[in-house]
């Protein structure tokens, strides 16, 4: 059955309302959402990654059949699950527990994971790469990538602007990368490695940037009590070379301050060859920080970045950041305590080109403190402002998703401000969020008790509304009405 397509014309601006098939899509009613898995055992730690049809590959751990083991699904920009529901089985793995892992969308639409794979006598990093109609294109084992009986760990990955595929992975106190053709043969020999002088090293995150290079980013670790500082670098695409300095660049490095232990923060590429970052501290206290890194590795906010907020009497952790190229603005959002952490609540900050707060120096209230506990806050850039899901903790079993999009100066855009994603009370955990091709947030998490999670997932339209209603295309956001053309399939 294909779907249906229609335009028109709402205050100036194209709407498209996109109607896909009878199959299971996306729901507009947040007590009944999109289940991606539901086999025995538990489906946790989901990962989601757009493609550029509207849709987007869905990744998670699956522990039905004694291991935790990969496996994706793709969904189409209206919600529809592309192959054989629960998803196809990447890794066949017997592990016990569950790391940190990767997942990325190359230059051709593939989707691209990074694992620790426990075949073999010792644990190892491997890669796999996955066509849009479920082919295992690396073959069935995917490409191993590490060899040695060493200690490795949380690997990320990454899809080049140049067709090819960067891994990044903790190895014994060294992180290092390898770049994989489309064939998945190394085209950095043994590999990058980055090593720390006498302390340790850890994987954070990794991104692509222009021309084939890409950004990693690093948790340096002084000893094995000693403060944890972020740390960056830019490799050459076509050896690897360190590009922002001989040495990584430190993003945070202070004298008596320290990232909190077990954080290992994200980033974003700016689109310019460059990226933005942002994570919470340990000491001197628990606080946000964001920073600007240009393409030829200048600070573009103070070192150790701009505090999100200067409101002493309160505390802030796990903050989400998200960057607008056209206005050259950061977006940071994150979880607001009170100084004993009985009481939570979402804010944000606005940052300009140089790091200036705009939301003045305690940032925009979004959710005000209470005493639900909110964590997994996401936070996409949309138009000139963002949007925003998080969990919202109000008893045990009992985590609504809920969601909400505010403008440039942080004004809410919708009435009610607050939409919910995800009433079921059954249990939320680990959201990941990314922003669809089209324009609308596409959401997975783990729900349900321990032992017994599955997969489920939903679409926040930019209007507020849940399901395939309304979904706006660009002009919606810069005043073109030029129609849209897109069939959901």
């Amino acid at each position: 059955m294909k779907s249906r397509r229609w335009s028109r014309h709402v205050g100036g601006a194209v709407m498209l309302c996109l109607t896909g098939p009878a199959a299971a899509q996306w729901s507009s009613d947040p007590g009944a959402n999109l289940v991606l898995s539901d086999r025995a055992g538990e489906q946790v730690q989901p990962k989601v990654a757009a493609t550029g049809d509207g849709g987007a590959y869905v990744s998670w751990f699956d522990n039905a059949d004694g291991g935790y083991d990969v496996y994706l699904q793709r969904l189409s920009a209206g919600g529809v699950e592309q192959w054989a529901h629960n998803g196809i089985l990447v890794a066949d793995r017997g592990f016990s527990s569950t790391q940190d892992y990767g997942l990325a969308v190359d230059a051709a639409g593939n989707a691209l994971l990074a694992y620790r794979d426990d075949g073999g006598p010792f644990e190892q990093i491997s890669a796999a790469k996955v066509s849009p109609a479920g082919a295992l294109l690396w073959g069935p084992a995917g490409v191993q990538l590490t060899t040695a009986p060493d200690f490795v760990a949380a690997p990320k990955i990454a899809g080049t602007s140049d067709g090819n595929v960067v891994v990044a992975w903790t190895q014994n106190a060294d992180v290092v990368l390898q770049k994989l053709d489309p064939a998945g043969a190394p085209l950095w020999g043994a590999g990058v490695t980055i090593s720390p002088s006498g302390n340790s090293l850890a994987a954070s995150a990794l991104h692509a940037a222009d021309s084939g290079r890409v950004i990693v980013s690093m948790v340096h670790s002084v000893g094995p009590s000693g403060p944890r500082h972020l740390w960056t670098q830019k490799l050459a695409s076509a050896d690897g070379a360190p590009l922002w300095g001989a040495t990584p660049l430190p993003v945070y490095d202070p004298a008596g301050g320290s990232l909190q232990f077990g954080n290992f923060p994200d980033f974003v590429a700016d689109g310019d060859g460059g990226a933005v970052f942002s994570w919470y501290t340990a000491s001197p206290t628990l606080q946000c920080r964001a920073q600007r890194i240009d393409s030829a590795g200048v600070e573009l906010f103070a070192h150790d970045g701009v505090e999100t907020s200067t409101d002493a009497a309160r505390l802030r952790v796990s903050p989400a950041v998200s960057f607008a190229p056209p206005s050259q603005e950061t977006f940071v959002f994150w979880v607001e305590t009170n100084a004993a952490q009985s009481l939570f609540g979402i804010y944000g900050q606005k940052l300009d080109a140089v790091g200036g707060r705009q939301w003045t120096d305690a940032g925009r209230e979004l959710v005000p403190l209470g005493a639900s506990q909110m964590s997994f806050v996401q936070n996409l850039a949309l138009g000139d402002g963002a949007m925003v899901a998080w969990i919202d903790s109000l008893a045990f079993g009992n985590d609504p998703i809920r969601g909400t999009r505010v403008d440039a100066n942080g004004d809410f855009v919708w009435l009610p401000p607050v939409t919910d994603l995800a009433t079921a009370e059954s249990g939320s955990s680990r959201l990941a969020g990314a922003l669809g091709s089209l324009g609308f947030g596409i959401f997975a998490w783990s729900d349900g008790a321990t032992g017994a999670a599955d997969i489920l997932a939903q679409n926040l339209n930019p209007d507020g509304t849940l399901g395939a209603a309304t979904i706006f295309g660009d002009g919606f956001e810069s005043g073109d009405t030029s129609a849209w053309s897109a069939t959901v399939p």
